[in-house]
């Protein structure tokens, strides 16, 4: 996540997010472009790659509306900086809003990561705390500080309507936050690196990819929430510098790995089966690095993957 790996921006078959010589698209509202068509307002953006982001870390669907965090220019996941911010998109793929959060005036981001939502709120894990905006009027909302030894508080998983799901990729934990109460609570420990966390269908089973305890790679956990206390399970041989996770509706898992810490080598997208056994390779543009924490679309047909030390989001179909 530390990489300072750049990529330029083009102006032709690519979906273009911020301002490139000889473009003539605005830095905070541009026009998405796909190889021979054009991605229609209201329609899900097509494959294709989207530039112009600083150190892009989690997408998120709300809606008709996709954010992204950005770690910012820096690419310090644990720097306390003030350069991080959110991005607000339209489905075709259109940035409507290039620094959509925080506002002019309201306590700045560090170095933003895991989204969730609820209701009209969306929360985002910043190192130490957790922050939430109004999607409307893009102001803060929330706040809620872990305290304590240090923490990097890495992705979120919305458990239901007042809680959240965080893991803590120093401690290798996952804690509980009550949204009400902005109380954290750890639900379960010893997981090296806790990176991705996703809930399955049924969401009384989370499941959490690990980088390792010191970023040279980490397993996929199985967390039972109804046991007490929850006792995580190794899923099958499943290993790597693990950052994105996702669960299928039929039990799939879709899990990233960066390769190795620091982006150097490209990296990877993979499904599996509910028992860890490999089902397919998700095909990624070459030399792509970094994958981090990806999504499916509204569909159900793409993953829109964060390359954070290229600078920018990829949408690739599943296999």
């Amino acid at each position: 996540m530390t990489s300072g790996r750049r990529v330029a921006t083009t102006c032709a078959g690519v979906l273009l997010l911020t301002a490139a010589t000889g473009c003539g698209a605005s830095d905070d509202t541009a026009a998405a472009r796909t190889t021979g068509a054009h991605a229609a307002s209201g329609t899900v953006a097509k494959p294709g790659s989207l530039e112009g982001f600083s150190t892009p870390e989690s997408v998120l669907f709300a809606g008709d509306r996709w954010f992204i965090s950005n770690v910012g220019a820096r690419a310090d996941a644990t720097g306390k900086d003030g350069d991080g911010y959110l991005t607000e998109l339209n489905s075709a793929g259109t940035v409507t809003a290039r620094r959509a959060m925080p506002r002019p005036g309201d306590p700045p981001l560090n170095a933003p990561k895991g989204l969730a939502r609820t209701d009209n709120r969306v929360f985002v894990a910043d190192i130490d705390r957790v922050v939430g905006y109004d999607v409307d009027t893009h102001g803060q909302v929330f706040e809620a500080a872990l305290g304590g030894e240090p923490a990097l508080l890495n992705d979120l998983a919305l458990l239901d309507s007042r809680t959240l799901l965080v893991t803590d990729t120093v401690r290798g934990s996952v804690f509980r936050l009550d949204l009400e109460t902005k109380r954290f609570d750890p639900i379960a420990t010893g997981l090296p690196g806790a990176n991705g966390i996703a809930l399955d269908a049924t969401g009384k089973v989370a499941y959490v990819a690990g980088v390792g305890a010191d970023f040279g790679g980490g397993d996929v956990w199985r967390l039972d929430l109804v046991r007490n206390p929850v006792v995580p399970q190794r899923i099958g041989a499943i290993h790597g510098v693990l950052d994105g996770l996702a669960v299928l509706s039929d039990g799939t898992l879709i899990v990233s790995d960066w390769v190795v810490s620091g982006g150097d080598q490209p990296g990877r997208i993979t499904t599996y089966h509910p028992d860890g056994a490999e089902a397919a390779a998700v095909r990624l543009p070459e030399n792509l690095h970094g994958p981090a924490d990806f999504t499916v679309d509204a569909a159900g047909r793409n993953l829109w993957v964060p390359a954070m030390p290229d600078n920018r989001v990829v949408i690739v179909p599943l296999p």
